[in-house]
């Protein structure tokens, strides 16, 4: 069965901006509330204030710089790829063959859809990350065999994707 599918996942600006002006407003506040505690006669928000600047600037850098990337999720033939997407790059993180998924699904129903002897290894295998949403609740897992290990990873497809994959895996 030839199946070809994808679908391109970006992080949405306006929440990264509402954030951002709401850490800018919270590190003000404390920078204020510091900046009024004297130590033996000297006031700390002398030195206080710029590392509270510094940390602001680098959260703020990093959260624009992660507005800049975004996954494509594809299905091609009997594979699910994930490409990494930053400017005009473009990169392969993730290469699966359908066959080998044991379990693919929302993260709160690994517990429930899979066996009590996998529950060990899928709690200490290593994690990735291939989504632009920090919100659980909007993420699927995967979790798939690759020769003797077991690997996951945590993704952000459409259910669309997700039932491509699922008659994908019924049809095998």
């Amino acid at each position: 069965m030839r199946t070809m599918y994808k679908e391109v996942v970006t992080r949405r600006r306006i929440p990264v901006i509402v954030s951002i002006l709401l850490g800018l407003i919270i590190m003000i506040i404390i920078a204020n509330i510091v900046e009024e505690i004297k130590i033996a006669n000297y006031e700390i928000g002398f030195i206080t204030n710029p590392v509270f600047f510094t940390i602001t600037s680098i959260v703020i850098f990093l959260e624009l710089l992660k507005c800049k990337v975004k996954y494509k999720y594809s299905i091609i033939s009997n594979q699910l790829i994930i490409h990494r997407l930053k400017n005009k790059e473009q990169s392969v993180v993730e290469n699966v063959q359908l066959e080998d998924i044991v379990f693919i699904g929302k993260v709160r129903d690994i517990k429930s859809n899979i066996s009590k002897d996998m529950k060990e290894v899928v709690n200490s295998i290593g994690t990735k990350r291939y989504v632009c949403s920090p919100i659980m609740p909007n993420q699927y897992c995967c979790i798939y065999k690759n020769g003797a290990k077991y690997k996951k990873f945590y993704f952000q497809p459409s259910g669309e994707f997700i039932n491509k994959v699922n008659s994908h895996l019924q049809a095998a």
